[in-house]
């Protein structure tokens, strides 16, 4: 199998178990004096080979062992679907309860249902659960799950003692590249620890959790709004500051503040935990009120036809769910006359970059698209769109030299997805918002070491790209 690619949960995919006790929460796990808060990340390490396009599993439980004869205290409070490879370096709330306090000796995580979409470049046709991937070609397989649970109980974290005034986050390390076979089944190889502040720079020590859903209600007495998720319908209440950036302009909303938010809006939200509740520190539009609409990573773009190839990585219409799903590859239609966003807030685009119209495509990019019509033909899913938003996408590389005058980094060692197309380097732009995970900022970067980064993706040549840094992560496989 070719170079190496990296998948990613490299995220901090928040496995967020936020065990501290959500008002909304729908958990049935104990309450009242006592209680500990905690909350769970997760972590990726990713595969040699394919391009990983997306990593979809089911996370069927998760509990903690008490110490001695004590029954096991489960940490999550219904089974939840994940696609992981859109979140290198950020989370994903999945639920959050309160656990007794006491001393427990290990961690279990159950799995089931893996499926992943890869771009087969091995020069080969690759055959995977009875389905046949001719190289070149993107396809949706359904891997087996060689092991089912994976009990975490070594030390130094274990034995954990929890009391109600010591909380603790737990960071699961999921490693992709030891859990991914070389036949491509999955066994999973995870590690956990305790997540103490690793976040440098433009961050306030705590992890920050993506939510993607609809707007419920809008509370302007308290700066806050509910959202429902579309994955597992969960309806988190998310309270907004002085400090939360909007990001409605190229949306239309010229006061681009709280007032822009309306019942029925998509929207992606950037989060923080604490004592329960949830504060965003970013809000962005996703698509016009009461418009379903899909995220993902674009894999292909075809400009005669006015079309780009995009798997898909989150979901919100609901009317659809039969049709579309996680990790499926769709093609875009986009219409005359359809909008181009940038989704990504706090960022100010330099001179020659812009995302204004079908050209500023490319390959990598994380996009939404409002859905405007959707039909299917030979097992194959084809939609059109009216609106396109540039996401903060998730890549990885290796550095190959730093700037630390211009507060930029070159990484190679790209993605196949990326050299199949052209783009051999990526060059990436930081500035002081952007967030360092792992390593002290810029100046601590050095060549040769493996990063992951996210921020906004654009054109910059016919061999090269350029990202927009809002957050880095040191990859600790280094």
């Amino acid at each position: 199998m070719g170079g190496r690619t990296w998948l990613t949960l490299a995220l901090g995919v928040t496995l967020a178990v936020f065990l501290a006790g959500c008002s909304n929460s729908t958990s049935t796990s104990p309450s009242g004096a006592g209680l500990a808060p905690v909350s769970m990340t997760i972590h990726d390490t990713p595969p040699t080979g394919v391009s990983i396009l997306s990593f979809e599993i089911h996370i069927t439980g998760a509990s903690l062992q008490p110490s001695g004869s004590g029954q096991a205290v489960s940490l999550m409070s219904a089974p939840d679907e994940i696609e992981l490879e859109h979140l290198q370096t950020s989370s994903a709330l999945l639920g959050s309860t309160n656990v007794p306090a006491g001393t427990y000796s290990s961690l279990t995580v159950t799995f089931a249902n893996p499926q992943i979409t890869i771009l087969n470049d091995t020069g080969s046709t690759l055959t995977v659960g009875g389905t046949s991937c001719a190289n070149g070609q993107v396809c949706e397989l359904q891997p087996a799950l060689n092991q089912a649970s994976v009990t975490v109980g070594s030390s130094p974290l274990f034995p954990l003692t929890l009391s109600a005034t010591s909380g603790v986050t737990l960071q699961l390390d999921f490693n992709i590249n030891s859990s991914v076979q070389s036949d491509l089944s999955v066994t999973p190889t995870v590690t956990v620890s305790s997540a103490n502040s690793s976040m440098q720079n433009g961050s306030d020590g705590q992890e920050d959790m993506e939510l993607v859903g609809v707007v419920g209600t809008v509370d302007t007495s308290n700066q806050s709004f509910t959202l429902q998720t579309g994955l597992n319908n969960q309806t988190d209440t998310i309270l907004t500051t002085s400090n939360t950036e909007f990001g409605f302009a190229e949306a239309g909303c010229a006061a681009n503040n709280f007032g822009c938010l309306a019942p029925g809006q998509v929207v992606k939200v950037e989060a923080q935990m604490a004592n329960g509740q949830l504060t965003a520190t970013e809000v962005d539009p996703v698509a016009l009120p009461n418009t379903a609409a899909v995220m993902g990573m674009v894999v292909s773009v075809n400009a005669t036809q006015n079309q780009f190839e995009m798997v898909l990585n989150d979901i919100q219409d609901s009317q659809d769910s039969a049709t579309l799903g996680l990790g499926l590859p769709v093609m875009v239609t986009v219409s005359s006359g359809a909008t181009f966003n940038l989704g990504v807030g706090g960022i100010n685009l330099p001179s020659g970059l812009t995302f204004a119209g079908f050209a500023n495509l490319m390959v990598g990019q994380e996009v939404s698209a409002a859905v405007s019509g959707l039909s299917t033909s030979n097992g194959s899913v084809t939609m059109n769109t009216s609106q396109v938003t540039l996401e903060a996408s998730e890549l990885s590389g290796t550095i190959q030299s730093v700037d630390s005058g211009n507060g930029t980094f070159v990484l190679t060692n790209l993605s196949p997805l990326f050299t199949a197309n052209g783009i051999t380097q990526i060059l990436v732009q930081t500035d002081g918002n952007t967030q360092f995970e792992d390593v002290a900022g810029l100046s601590s970067l050095s060549t040769t070491q493996n990063v992951s980064v996210s921020g906004a993706l654009l054109e910059n040549g016919t061999s090269s790209a350029e990202l927009l840094a809002t957050a880095v992560r040191l990859r600790l496989d280094n």
